[in-house]
C-alpha cells in the first residue's frame, strides 16, 4: 500500500470512454459521501481512454480527487488492482461511472459504506426480491442464468456477482491484490468467489438499477460476454476447486 495519509473511504470510478458521465458522477458522489464521512477520496481509474480535460476542471473544483490514467487498456480487474495499490484506505468502494445504481433508493449507498463495519465485501444486487431493475430483456435473462450457474458451481449464495456497486475492507483488498488474477470484467465474479472460499464476510444489498448505456444489448456483445465469463469460470474452477491454489488468510 502507499504511504499517503489513510482515507476512511476511497470511492473509485472505473472509466473507459465514459467522459460524458464523469461530472455528474463526481458531483453526486461528493454530496452523498460527505453525508457519511468527511474523510474520503474519489479515485478516477481511467483505462484506455483520456478524460483529462474534464478531470482537470473537476480537480480545480474538488481537492479530494485522484486521477490515474492508462493509455493502454488494462481491463477492469487490473486497472482497479493497480489503482488501489497507490492509495491507502480503510474501505475501498467502486461504482460504475454511469451511476446505473441509484445511491438514494433503498439506502443502497449508505449501506454499501456503513456495512463495512460488519462485512469484508458488500455488493449491490439487481436480483434480490427488494431490488428494482430496469435492464434489456436479453441482458437480464443472460445475467440471471449466469449468476445461477456461479452459485451452483461455487456455493457463493450471491444473486448478482457482476454488479458494479461494491465495497471492500482493506484486508480483503490486500488479499485480492495477490489472489485475484483476472484483468477483465470477470474480476467482479472472481473476487466474490475468492472472498467466499477464504471465509471473508459477504453482504448483498438490494439496489435500484437502471441501464444507462442503451435499451438494447447487441447480440455480438452478449456472445463476447458469454465467452469471456465462461472462460473465466472454467479457469477459476480449476484454480479454486481442483487445484486449491488459494492461500489461507
Amino acid at each position: 500500500m502507499a504511504t499517503n495519509a489513510v482515507s476512511r473511504i476511497v470511492v473509485t470510478l472505473p472509466v473507459y470512454k465514459d467522459t460524458a458521465f464523469l461530472e455528474t458522477a463526481i458531483t453526486t458522489l461528493q454530496v452523498h459521501t460527505s453525508k457519511l464521512t468527511g474523510n474520503f477520496r474519489i479515485l478516477i481509474a481511467e483505462d484506455g481512454s483520456d478524460s483529462s480535460s474534464v478531470v482537470k476542471k473537476l480537480m480545480e473544483k474538488f481537492d479530494n480527487i485522484t486521477y490515474i490514467q492508462h493509455d493502454e487498456k488494462l481491463g477492469r480487474g487490473r486497472a482497479l488492482r493497480e489503482a488501489w495499490s497507490k492509495v491507502d484506505a480503510e474501505t475501498y468502494a467502486y461504482l460504475d461511472v454511469d451511476m446505473a445504481g441509484d445511491l438514494e433508493q433503498l439506502n443502497a449507498y449508505s449501506k454499501l459504506i456503513e456495512l463495512q463495519s460488519e462485512f469484508d465485501l458488500v455488493t449491490g444486487s439487481r436480483y434480490l426480491p427488494e431490488s428494482i431493475t430496469n435492464r434489456p430483456f436479453m441482458r437480464r435473462l443472460a445475467s440471471v442464468g449466469y449468476n445461477w450457474l456461479v452459485r451452483m458451481m461455487f456455493g457463493t449464495g450471491v444473486h448478482d456477482h457482476q454488479c458494479g456497486f461494491k465495497s471492500f475492507s482493506r484486508k480483503l483488498v490486500n488479499i485480492l491484490a495477490i489472489e485475484a488474477k483476472s484483468d477483465s470484467w470477470f474480476w467482479d465474479t472472481e473476487v466474490i468467489v475468492i472472498a467466499k472460499k477464504l471465509g471473508y464476510r459477504i453482504k448483498e444489498v438490494p439496489i435500484q438499477w437502471t441501464e444507462r448505456k442503451g435499451k438494447k444489448t447487441p447480440l455480438k456483445r452478449l456472445v463476447n460476454d458469454m465467452w469471456l465469463h465462461g472462460k473465466g469460470l472454467l479457469t477459476l474452477l480449476f484454480r479454486v476447486q481442483i487445484r486449491g491454489e488459494l492461500a489461507k488468510p
